[in-house]
C-alpha cells in the first residue's frame, strides 16, 4: 500500500527532488524555497495514482505554487495531530521550549487552546504558519500571523457542541480559524456553529458544495 495523505499534511521532500520532472518548469523562486525548506503540504485536489497534490510556500504570502508530485518523492509525513502530539506533554509544557513561544503570539494562543481542547479526546492540530514552523523548524510566524487549525471529525458533532468549541477559541490573543474535516471534505467551524444556518460550505477535492449534513452530504 502506498503512502496514504490527508490535505494539510506536511511532507519532506527527498534530496533528489530537484531531478523531478513536475519541477522543471515552476517559478524560480519554487526551488529557492525548497532549497531552503524541502517541505510542502498536501493540497485538497485530485491527483494521479502514484501522485500527490501539493502546495509549495514562498517566502511571501503571495506565493503558493500548487504542483502534484511522485509519492516516490516523499522521505516523511508530518501530521497536524502529531504536531499537537510532539509539543506538549501533560503539564501543558512544551516540548520545545523557545523564544518563539514566549514572541509569537499565534503560539501562545496555541498553548492557550491546547489547554482549553486537551481533555475533549478530540483529534486536532494546527496548519498553515503555525503548522509549517513547527514542522520544520523554519520561522514563518510573524506577530499577525493568524492561528490555522484542523479538527478531524469521523462522526457528526451537533451545532450547541460546535458552539461551544467555537466559543472556546474567542477569547485567543488571534484570530482562529477551525476547519472540521469529515470524510467527505471540510466545513468551518464557526459557520457549523450557527444554528440558523441551513446550509455550510463544505470543501471537497471537486470544489466547494453547499450542504445541509457535512457528514450526510448525498441527503443535502
Amino acid at each position: 500500500m502506498g503512502l496514504i495523505t490527508a490535505p494539510h499534511d506536511l511532507l519532506q521532500l527527498h534530496p533528489h527532488w530537484t531531478e523531478a520532472e513536475e519541477l522543471q518548469h515552476v517559478p524560480s523562486w519554487v526551488h529557492v524555497s525548497l532549497q531552503q525548506t524541502p517541505w510542502v503540504v498536501v493540497r485538497r485536489a485530485p491527483a494521479l495514482e502514484g501522485q500527490v497534490a501539493v502546495g509549495v510556500r514562498g517566502q511571501e504570502r503571495h506565493l503558493r505554487q500548487a504542483l502534484n508530485i511522485p509519492a516516490s518523492l516523499i522521505v516523511q509525513k508530518v501530521t497536524p495531530e502529531q504536531l499537537i502530539a510532539s509539543q506538549f506533554d501533560s503539564n501543558l509544557q512544551t516540548a520545545s521550549a523557545n523564544d518563539r513561544w514566549d514572541s509569537m503570539p499565534v503560539l501562545q494562543a496555541l498553548k492557550q487552546l491546547y489547554s482549553h481542547w486537551h481533555n475533549n479526546q478530540m483529534i486536532w492540530g494546527p496548519t498553515g504558519s503555525a503548522g509549517f514552523e513547527l514542522a520544520t523548524g523554519h520561522p514563518t510566524l510573524t506577530m499577525t500571523s493568524d492561528l490555522d487549525i484542523l479538527l478531524r471529525c469521523s462522526q457528526s458533532i451537533d451545532r450547541v457542541r460546535a458552539e461551544q468549541l467555537w466559543q472556546q477559541t474567542l477569547d485567543l490573543p488571534v484570530r482562529v480559524d477551525v476547519q472540521i474535516e469529515t470524510p467527505y471534505g471540510a466545513v468551518a467551524l464557526s459557520e457549523w456553529a450557527k444554528p440558523a444556518t441551513d446550509r455550510v460550505l463544505m470543501r471537497t477535492l471537486q470544489g466547494p458544495v453547499l450542504v445541509k449534513d457535512p457528514w450526510n452530504p448525498r441527503l443535502a
